[in-house]
């Protein structure tokens, strides 16, 4: 699965030229066709869509474009999860953020498992892209616990690309960072920022 925009496929035109940059290489690449149709529960509003396919010409394999606001294998967008995480991390539970967020509490509390699973990684992850995007950054980390200093290190390399590079969501940015995968299985590794 390849991460794009939220603001959809690059233009046709763009497509027709049979070149498409992901993950750090150029891959040539043509629209393929479209996903199973979904429902994606964002902040406030929910959207249904087909997401498209791209076909690598080099390989013929087929590539699922996520948009950058859900991550793979979630109903609820990214914004939504993030906000469940920062509120974990301030020390809610999950039924008040469930509550809150107008979810079932058992969605929630898998969220927060899946994240807590991976923490180490995932405050790793982040550490390195921060580094990445800006060697000399200044970061402390709290030390309240594993799952807030990932939180923490998310938020850090969001702050980073916000001075580099603009305004730009720490939610989005993770989902582009992890391609996706933020809360997968812990085999599922993240993009390298080398």
């Amino acid at each position: 699965m390849l991460i794009v925009g939220i603001d959809g496929l690059p233009s046709r035109q763009t497509w027709s030229t049979g070149v498409f940059a992901a993950r750090g290489a150029r891959w040539a690449c043509g629209l393929g066709g479209h996903g199973i149709e979904r429902e994606v529960r964002l902040l406030g509003v929910s959207e249904r869509g087909r997401p498209r396919r791209s076909i690598c010409r080099a390989c013929a394999v087929t590539h699922v474009l996520v948009p950058e606001d859900t991550l793979v294998r979630r109903r609820d967008g990214v914004e939504v999860i993030g906000a469940a995480l920062v509120a974990k991390a301030q020390g809610r539970g999950h039924r008040t953020i469930a509550a809150h967020l107008g979810r079932v509490a058992s969605t929630v509390r898998g969220w927060l498992r899946r994240f807590a699973v991976r923490a180490s990684a995932i405050r790793k992850h982040f550490t390195a892209w921060a580094y990445a995007l800006s060697p000399d950054h200044d970061h402390r980390w709290a030390g309240a616990s594993e799952f807030s200093d990932a939180v923490e290190a998310i938020g850090m390399a969001g702050a980073v690309a916000v001075r580099r590079f603009g305004p730009r969501s720490p939610w989005l940015l993770a989902s582009v960072l992890t391609a996706g995968r933020l809360l997968c299985n812990t085999s599922s590794p993240f993009p390298s920022p080398d």
